[in-house]
């Protein structure tokens, strides 16, 4: 690799890991002490920042200087908006196959608390949740939907069995949410290490 490759590598990745973290040139300079000029000379490839500046970007945006400097791919820039609608459009599919599923019990007569497809649509949403969160979102949102995944699960099996002292299904639930909890603690310290 030739020095313009690499000033253009470098330039271009330290642009991606901006965006991906939804900072300006400004914003990445105030937290470097660096004026926003640099910054943008570094993106145009005009000029490189010296090693310690690496390092301190890399840690800033928790990655490795070898991200950087183009030995790993750098991130694709999201789009929030369009995945906060896939989201919500997956999740209100599942809704609606429930009132689907739930007009054709009542229909036929079933003996069956149709109403039950609505509570069971939860834990499958949360799924759908868990899924699009972790491709997407950070650690906090992989949380929630784990979270809702937990509880509904509990509730539909609360709702659907009938069973003596079932309640103590939310025992259950608080120590699986503890642990979640304390799983996701774990995995933000490895990440920060």
């Amino acid at each position: 690799m030739d020095e313009a490759s690499f000033r253009r590598t470098v330039s271009k990745n330290i642009a991606a890991y901006r965006k991906a973290h939804h900072d300006t040139q400004l914003d990445l300079a105030a937290k470097l002490n660096y004026s926003d000029k640099s910054v943008s000379k570094w993106e145009r490839g005009e000029s490189l920042p010296d090693a310690f500046i690496l390092a301190q970007i890399a840690e800033l945006y928790h990655i490795t200087v070898s991200n950087l400097i183009g030995e790993e791919e750098p991130p694709q820039e999201s789009k929030p908006h369009y995945h906060l609608f896939i989201l919500i459009l997956s999740v209100a599919l599942v809704f609606t196959i429930a009132a689907v599923v739930f007009v054709a019990f009542v229909l036929v007569g079933v003996r069956f608390p149709a109403w039950l497809f609505f509570i069971y649509a939860i834990p499958v949403a949360s799924v759908v949740g868990v899924v699009f969160t972790s491709l997407w979102w950070g650690i906090l949102w992989q949380g929630v939907a784990v979270s809702a995944l937990i509880w509904s699960a509990g509730l539909c099996i609360y709702l659907s069995l009938p069973i003596p002292n079932l309640s103590l299904i939310f025992v259950v639930c608080a120590a699986v949410q503890v642990l979640v909890v304390l799983w996701e603690l774990f995995r933000k310290f490895i990440r920060h290490r």
